[in-house]
C-alpha cells in the first residue's frame, strides 16, 4: 500500500453500503441495547504493510483537521472510526475511539463492533494516497 495522503476527504456521499467501496469510512456507536456475542475467523494483523505505522499517524493528524469530514458530524464518546483501505484485495483497516473530544487510536475488534455497536454513518473516501517518492 502507498503512503496515506494528508490531504484525504472522508466524504458522506451516496452509497448503498460499503461493499462496493474499495476505500471506506464507517462510523459506529455504541448501543446499550446490543448484547451479542459473534464467533469468527481471526484475520493477520496488518502492520506487515510497511508503510502501516506512518499512515496510522497521518490518518490521526488528519483527524485533529475540521475539514476532513464533508459535513458536520456530531461525534460522542466512545464512537468508534473504522477507515479501510483495499475492500476488495490487500484489506488495510485502520481505527479510531472518540474520547474527550479527539480520536485515538483503537484496535478494531469486527466481532465486538457487530455485537455492541450500531452504524451510524459511512462514505467514501476522496484522494486516499499519494504516490512513494523513491
Amino acid at each position: 500500500m502507498c503512503k496515506i495522503s494528508n490531504k484525504i476527504k472522508l466524504c458522506s456521499c451516496k452509497a448503498t453500503s460499503t461493499e462496493k467501496l474499495k476505500n471506506y469510512w464507517a462510523l459506529y456507536r455504541r448501543n446499550k441495547d446490543k448484547n451479542e456475542i459473534i464467533v469468527g475467523e481471526v484475520l493477520l494483523p496488518y502492520e506487515f504493510d510497511p508503510n502501516f505505522k506512518s499512515n496510522y499517524t497521518a490518518l490521526e493528524n488528519r483527524l485533529k483537521d475540521l475539514d476532513t469530514f464533508d459535513i458536520l458530524l456530531d461525534f460522542k464518546d466512545r464512537d468508534v472510526l473504522e477507515i479501510v483501505f483495499n475492500n476488495h484485495s490487500t484489506r488495510v483497516v485502520y481505527g479510531f475511539e472518540y474520547t474527550k473530544e479527539q480520536w485515538v487510536r483503537y484496535e478494531i475488534d469486527n466481532f465486538y463492533l457487530m455485537g455492541h455497536f450500531d452504524e451510524v454513518g459511512f462514505g467514501k473516501i476522496i484522494n486516499p494516497r499519494s504516490k512513494i517518492k523513491k
